[in-house]
């Protein structure tokens, strides 16, 4: 009789959301809050340059986050394969996070560091041509359509907002690094920004 009142009620329902949600936010966001001084003193993190936010926003459109992680889990067959496991300060500038669950792709942390600019887009083209047996759609259409760049102030000052120390020279300047690059070659720098920012800190 007890779980059928319970089950079926709606006052107790919305109180157990409550407490499980403010137990959350209590155990795995106050802490960060709290800590957010010393985890920037010690992040190797760097912000994306104006091209690299604009390879990035293509990254999420087209969907890359849902067949890729960016998070290599602190088991040591990752750890051999993909580099050092993820730390907390490596993505303090990462609005949303793409750590991701699902591998139908290798895993792209440290993907800038393994590959050349010109593999980058020989894969996005045709990605058989590299890894004959890869599952990847192919994506030749990026390297056509040309980003005008007139959003990438705003989102830059967005980004500023949440955090990321972006100058206002930058910002400024953004607009000019995107205009007349094809959506292509902005995912490609983007691409080959990953890992770099913590390649000095390789731990094995």
């Amino acid at each position: 009789m007890l779980t059928k009142d319970f089950t079926h009620s709606v006052v107790i329902l919305i109180i157990s959301t409550i407490v499980v949600a403010s137990f959350s936010i209590l155990v795995l966001i106050v802490p960060n809050l709290v800590r957010t001084d010393e985890i920037r003193a010690t992040s190797l993190a760097k912000p994306l340059t104006a091209l690299e936010v604009a390879g990035r926003d293509i990254y999420i459109s087209e969907g890359c986050h849902v067949c890729h992680t960016q998070m290599v889990r602190g088991i040591e067959p990752e750890i051999k394969r993909d580099g050092r496991a993820n730390k907390e300060g490596d993505d303090i500038y990462e609005f949303p996070n793409l750590w991701g669950s699902k591998r139908t792709g290798p895993d792209l942390t440290n993907l800038g560091r393994k590959y050349s600019a010109q593999w980058q887009r020989l894969h996005l083209i045709d990605p058989r041509q590299v890894v004959p047996t890869s599952l990847m759609p192919a994506y030749p259409w990026l390297f056509k359509q040309v980003l005008s760049g007139d959003d990438i102030e705003n989102k830059m000052r967005v980004l500023k907002g949440l955090g990321v120390p972006y100058t206002e020279n930058e910002i400024e300047r953004s607009r000019l690094a995107v205009k007349g690059v094809t959506k292509g070659e902005a995912l490609v720098h983007y691409l080959q920004s990953l890992g770099n920012d913590t390649a000095s800190d390789q731990e094995r």
